[in-house]
Order: structure tokens, then C-alpha cells, then sequence
């Protein structure tokens, strides 16, 4: 009985220890660096991997090259990887690029390898030096933090680019997981003389899955070659692009601008002119003038179906403890024979379901939709009439879009950019919003347009002592001003233009009624219309609310994992 007791006890232990004895482990790794005169660093790992049982068919190593520090992205370069076992016999292996990590694959997918391996991997490593005022250093995570597998036995052994005398030679090293300031158990040098040191060896044991060892190490200035100001500059832009991206897309805009954007040529000398050109109408005038269709170049141009007969602004003033102002607009006659589209779809807005008269504050809320399409007509006639080759308002609203997706999208680079990324691509977005006002472009014809209507608006503005300028100009009379005041209301100059008619203009036209019995003149007109201006653009476009659309390893600043180096491995 004794005896099976005994051989039960035998065999449930080494159940429970089959699992232990072929997990896989990490019997040893020793990293070697040696620190070069010119900044590099050449890298030996060599790694006793302990398979147990399992059938596996080697390693991989992943070592990370891609960081944000230094306020950007900041990548090492890495070289000249070999791997051997400890023999020197070179292994099959491949190398990618996995994320930040440079991935070393290490076997033959045909064979199998199980119990203990010498893995032996070299790589030359740029840019890991950190190149302080009074000293440099080395700041590598030696073994990597990421592996999935226990480290048993773990040193690193960093040779100085010279040998230099001990006292001058600065050396930490931590051990644990990733943020432990935990000292590893053995940190000391080597030495070459009496007082003389040559390298630094660093050595911990029992490192759990996930823990590693990171080691500093510091020397005095000028052992070695820190490099050009100019070559970190360049490997900075090399690192941060994204850099580059606004220079690149102004470069792209300017010569969109330049083969697209640009008006066409026109005579260059600005005439003044007695009416507008081609019988545009006010819209289509104040459209050319700014490529916009203002809301207030369509208020001038409900006064100008006013002037024309087809309606009849009357003003309202309530009295009492709260004045208020409202505008009735009676119908004269239908817009059968009105010419443009635009004029058309706005009387017959104005004037829904056979109504012949209307209050301005009846519209509030309710006409936004067909100030729209009325507006897309204005850009669809100026396009018609050959004045522009596409709608300035979609070219616009193409790189509006573009610019605002890029703006928007920029907040969510961070993670990959650094805030460098984010400011760039957020600098490109409102390069090209800028743009996007300057890319509607004329044909020809509209650039004669143009000078046409700034020689209309020099002769609108104009003071009357100045006016023996002008040649051959039009006789000053009540209907000169009507005809051309939603033209100057347009422009901006209506005061100026009501100015001119003081003492000539002085009863009401047919097309307009102010019963506030009021002083009149040209100027109280303009300044009454004014107010009509004013508040048919708030009224025509107000919507109801549901449609409202790298640090230092030494001060403290040390722990396990930072630095440069490190990554993980695993077999496969």
C-alpha cells in the first residue's frame, strides 16, 4: 500500500510539473554595445531560448525604431542585422517593418526546434545617443519589456567609445516592468587601468514575463562625434514629414490658383460707366462684383421689381410703447415677362397661392427654401450669360469642403503625428479655406464684367464737385436715381448716390409709400429702403429652430523600459 501511495505521489507530481518543465523560458541574455566615436552603436544579443518540450520553429525579436520624443517623431536607424547561433552559423531569418518595431523572424518554417537554442542577433543602431550640455549618454532598454516569456538570467555590457577615467563615467540601470525604478542587482565597471574605466556591466535575474532591463549610461563630452546641426535638421524632417505638408499644399494651391483660379486678363483701366453692362440685373451684378450671392443683393432686387413695376413697397410703423416696422408688398402684375429665371422664382415666391398682397414679417421662417434655389439661379444665369465657367459658389464650396474635412480630421492625428502632425495638417486645412475664396475664376467676358461694373460704381460714388469728369454722363433726374439705387444699394454706395439728388428728388415714387409722413428726400428713400434691406435679409433667410443647421535616464528621470531599445520576441 505504501508503495502505491508513493508512486500515486510520483505521478501527480510530475503532472503538475510537465506543464513547468515544458513551458518556454529565457535561460540567458547578454547584450553587448559597443558606443562609436561617430555616434553609432553596434548591438550583440545573444539569447539562450529554452523551447522545453515544445516544438516550435524559432524566434522572433521585435525592436522598436519608431518614438514620439523630442517634440515630434523621433526614429532610430537601424542596420546591418546578421543572426547566428554561438558558433557563428548563420540562421535563416527575415526582417519587417511592423508598426514601430523593426521585426526579426527567426527559423525555417519546414523544420522544427525544441529544448535550448543560441540565438546570437546583431544590428547597428543611429541617432540612439542623447547629447546633453555637460555630458552624453546611452538610455537603452537592454533586453526589451515586452516578452512573454521569463528572463532567468540577464547583462548588459556597454563598451565606452574610449577609455576614460571612472570618476567621469556615469552608470544607472533598472529592472522590473515597464516604469519601475527598481535598481537591478549588479551595476558596475569595468576596468582597463588602475582609476581607468573601459566599459559597464549591468546584471539582474528573475525577470517575470513582461520585465526587463534598461541601462543607462553617461561619459564626458567629446568621445563622441555629435552630428551636424544640419544633418539633425534633415533626419528631423525625415522623422516629420507631416512637416512638410504645408509647404506642399500651398505649393499645390498657388499652381491650382495660378492654371485655374486667376481671372483671365482684362483691359486693366477702370472707365466710368452710366449704367450696368449687358442689362444685368442688381443680383446678377452684386454676384460678379464679389462671385457671393449676398442675401442683400436679393433684397435690392425685390426694390428693383419694385422700380419695374411689378410690385409695391409700402411702409408700416406701429405706434405705441414698443415702435416696430414692418413692410407690406402689394403684386402689380404677373412675372410672365420677366427675362431671368431668378426674377421669376422670387415673385412668384413672394407671392404663393394666387396672394396679391403680403406683410415682409409673413415670410419669416418660411421663405429660406426658395431664397436658396433662388440664389442657385443668380449662379446658374451668370454661368449661362458666360460670365463664369462653373458656379463660384460649388468651386468654392469643393475647397471649403476639402479644407474643413482636413481641419476636422487633423484633431484626430494626435497618436500619430505628435502635436507637430496636428498643427500641420490643421495649417494645410486653413491654407485651403483661404484658397477657397480665390478659386471661383472669371471667363473673359465676366473680368470685362467686372471693370465694367467698378466703372459704375466709381461713377455712383462719386462727389458732385468731381463729376465734369465725366463725359457725356446722363442728366440728373428722378428716374436716373431709381434706376440705378438697387445698383448702388448692391455696391454700397447708395448713400453716396442718394447724396448727388438732394433738392431734386423730392416726392415719393409710385413704387413705394411711407405714411410716417416724414420729410422726403432722395436720402430719407435710400435710408428707408436701407431699412427694407435690412430686414428682408434677416426675414427671407431666418429659419425656424428644428432647421438651424526623450528625457535623461539620470535625475530621477530614469526607469525600466524607457529609453531607446527594447520590444519583445516570443517563438513561433
Amino acid at each position: 500500500m505504501k508503495k502505491l501511495y508513493f508512486i500515486l505521489i510520483i505521478i501527480l507530481g510530475l503532472l503538475i510539473a510537465s506543464p513547468i518543465l515544458a513551458s518556454e523560458k529565457i535561460d540567458n541574455f547578454l547584450v553587448t554595445i559597443r558606443i562609436n566615436q561617430d555616434s553609432f552603436i553596434n548591438v550583440s544579443e545573444e539569447i539562450v531560448y529554452n523551447f522545453g518540450s515544445e516544438q516550435r520553429h524559432g524566434i522572433f525579436r521585435d525592436i522598436p525604431i519608431k518614438y514620439q520624443a523630442r517634440g515630434g517623431n523621433y526614429n532610430l536607424r537601424i542596420s546591418d542585422i546578421t543572426v547566428t547561433d554561438n558558433q557563428g552559423k548563420p540562421y535563416n531569418f527575415s526582417v519587417s517593418s511592423k508598426g514601430k518595431y523593426k521585426s526579426i523572424k527567426i527559423g525555417d518554417a519546414d523544420e522544427f526546434v525544441t529544448g535550448s537554442k543560441t540565438y546570437v542577433i546583431n544590428y547597428q543602431i543611429k541617432r540612439a545617443i542623447n547629447f546633453f550640455n555637460d555630458y552624453d549618454e546611452l538610455y537603452w532598454n537592454a533586453t526589451g519589456d515586452e516578452w512573454t516569456v521569463p528572463i532567468e538570467q540577464s547583462k548588459a555590457i556597454v563598451y565606452l567609445p574610449q577609455s576614460v577615467a571612472a570618476d567621469e563615467v556615469k552608470k544607472e540601470c533598472f529592472a522590473g516592468a515597464y516604469g519601475s525604478n527598481y535598481p537591478c542587482k549588479i551595476s558596475r565597471l569595468n576596468y582597463l587601468a588602475a582609476g581607468i574605466a573601459q566599459s559597464v556591466e549591468f546584471q539582474h535575474s528573475g525577470l517575470a514575463q513582461e520585465q526587463g532591463l534598461t541601462v543607462v549610461v553617461g561619459w564626458p563630452k567629446g568621445l563622441v562625434d555629435k552630428p551636424s546641426t544640419f544633418s539633425m535638421i534633415m533626419e528631423t524632417l525625415r522623422d516629420n514629414w507631416i512637416l512638410f505638408l504645408p509647404v506642399i499644399t500651398l505649393i499645390i494651391l498657388f499652381y491650382f490658383w495660378y492654371t485655374r483660379g486667376r481671372d483671365p486678363a482684362g483691359r486693366k483701366t477702370i472707365i466710368a460707366q452710366f449704367e450696368a453692362p449687358d442689362n444685368l440685373t442688381p443680383a446678377e451684378v452684386g454676384t460678379i462684383i464679389d462671385e457671393t450671392a449676398h442675401k442683400r443683393d436679393i433684397s435690392a432686387e425685390i426694390i428693383n421689381l419694385a422700380i419695374k413695376g411689378y410690385l409695391k413697397i409700402i411702409r408700416l410703423e406701429k405706434q405705441g410703447l414698443l415702435k416696430s416696422t414692418d413692410y407690406q408688398l402689394d403684386k402689380l402684375k404677373g412675372s410672365d415677362d420677366l427675362k431671368n429665371g431668378f426674377e421669376r422664382k422670387l415673385l412668384d415666391s413672394l407671392f404663393t397661392k394666387d396672394k396679391k398682397t403680403i406683410k415682409l414679417s409673413d415670410l419669416k421662417e418660411k421663405f429660406y427654401k426658395d431664397l436658396e434655389e433662388i440664389k442657385k439661379k443668380i449662379y446658374q444665369s451668370i454661368v449661362d450669360k458666360d460670365y463664369f465657367p462653373k458656379s463660384p459658389k460649388k468651386i468654392r464650396g469643393i475647397y471649403l469642403g476639402i479644407g474643413i474635412a482636413i481641419l476636422i480630421l487633423s484633431w484626430f492625428t494626435g497618436p500619430i503625428f505628435d502635436w507637430l502632425g496636428v498643427i500641420s495638417m490643421a495649417i494645410s486645412g486653413i491654407l485651403i479655406i483661404t484658397f477657397s475664396f480665390f478659386m471661383p475664376a472669371k471667363t473673359r467676358k465676366g473680368t470685362l464684367a467686372k471693370e465694367h461694373i467698378l466703372g459704375l460704381k466709381e461713377y455712383l460714388r462719386v462727389a458732385e464737385k468731381d463729376r465734369f469728369n465725366f463725359h457725356n454722363a446722363p442728366e440728373k433726374n428722378p428716374q436716373l436715381f431709381e434706376k440705378l439705387l438697387p445698383y448702388a444699394m448692391v455696391l454700397g454706395v447708395e448713400k453716396a448716390w442718394a447724396k448727388q439728388f438732394e433738392g431734386i428728388y423730392n416726392q415719393q415714387p409710385s413704387w413705394y409709400n411711407d405714411s410716417s409722413g416724414r420729410y422726403f428726400s432722395s436720402f430719407a428713400l435710400a435710408n428707408s429702403l436701407g431699412g427694407f434691406q435690412a430686414k428682408a435679409t434677416t426675414t427671407l433667410a431666418s429659419r425656424p429652430s428644428s432647421a438651424a443647421s526623450g528625457g535623461s535616464g539620470f535625475s530621477g528621470g530614469g526607469f525600466s523600459g524607457g529609453g531607446f531599445g527594447g520590444g519583445s520576441g516570443g517563438s513561433w
